[in-house]
């Protein structure tokens, strides 16, 4: 449960809209205790955000607080202001490079908090995290960063992300997908993303970080009888270990679940490589497709 000053903070909303919101439209119910303090559930800081972004495109609340969340949903996967929206993502991008160029871990964990809260993840994803972190990395590549600075971004990404999987995980009642790379590949932001992305689609999901030896996630897959297995493949010192154990996870992993790969590191895996029951994954963009796919096939 949230107080209503951690969902002001979650949503983006300001307690009085939220307090004006209830009492006006009933959007939610939050419960009260003895001394009657709103305390929410996790679905209504995932309701109020959407509410707020669909306000943000026009939309009143009034005629909002009648919607459905399958009707509100479908609302918000209508075309918004593209051009506003990446002056948006852009801005929280920059204010998390700036916070690490100057060394201050608050305000990275406050700028992308807040791009969390005021943006949709699909949004996130694209347009905040990953033009981030190859900015990032160029930076380190070029002397402009040192590593205590590439680490005070990737703590604050796994820091927020993490919360933010708390709170999908809470509700979500979807099919199971186990997320996490093979021994070895200890790249984990983009395996988190995807883990990001799937979970606001209504999956629950199971990330276990990165370097698991392939045994093992095979048996998690059984044990916890996962719709999908989804592997990150960045870059490897030695490819025939790493494809080794992708084959591994294949002859293990029951029939029944799905086996996803992606990552850069995929693209330089031999066809002969990969084995026949992988679905390869070009970028994020195909991963979210191939996710709603999925929850349409299950629903």
């Amino acid at each position: 449960m949230y107080s209503i000053k951690a969902v002001s903070q979650a949503t983006g909303l300001s307690i009085e809209t939220l307090r004006a919101w209830e009492r006006r439209y009933g959007i939610v119910e939050p419960q009260r205790d003895a001394n009657s303090r709103r305390s929410y559930r996790p679905e209504d800081v995932i309701r109020l955000r959407k509410l707020r972004e669909a306000t943000e495109r026009g939309h009143p609340i009034s005629k909002l607080s009648r919607l459905s969340d399958e009707e509100l949903n479908r609302l918000l996967q209508e075309p918004g202001l593209k051009g506003a929206k990446a002056n948006a993502s852009q801005g929280f991008a920059d204010q998390i490079l700036n916070a690490a160029t100057h060394y201050k871990p608050d305000e990275c964990d406050q700028s992308l908090s807040m791009a969390l809260a005021l943006l949709p993840i699909s949004e996130v994803v694209n347009e905040v995290l990953s033009p981030l972190m190859r900015e990032v990395g160029d930076r380190w590549h070029s002397g402009r960063f040192t590593i205590a600075q590439e680490r005070l971004i990737t703590a604050a990404i796994r820091k927020q992300v993490a919360s933010v999987l708390d709170t999908y995980n809470r509700i979500s009642t979807g099919p199971l997908m186990v997320l996490t790379t093979v021994s070895d590949e200890r790249h984990e932001l983009g395996i988190l993303m995807c883990a990001l992305i799937a979970a606001s689609r209504g999956l629950r999901c199971l990330y276990l970080g990165p370097d698991l030896p392939a045994a093992d996630i095979a048996l998690l897959g059984e044990k916890t009888n996962a719709a999908v297995v989804t592997l990150s493949f960045v870059m490897s010192e030695d490819n025939t270990h790493t494809t080794g154990q992708l084959a591994e996870v294949a002859r293990m992993l029951p029939t029944s679940t799905e086996l996803w790969i992606g990552g850069a590191g995929v693209r330089q895996f031999a066809a002969s490589q990969v084995p026949a029951r992988c679905r390869a994954m070009t970028d994020l963009v195909e991963f979210e497709r191939q996710v709603e796919a999925l929850v349409a096939r299950r629903a």
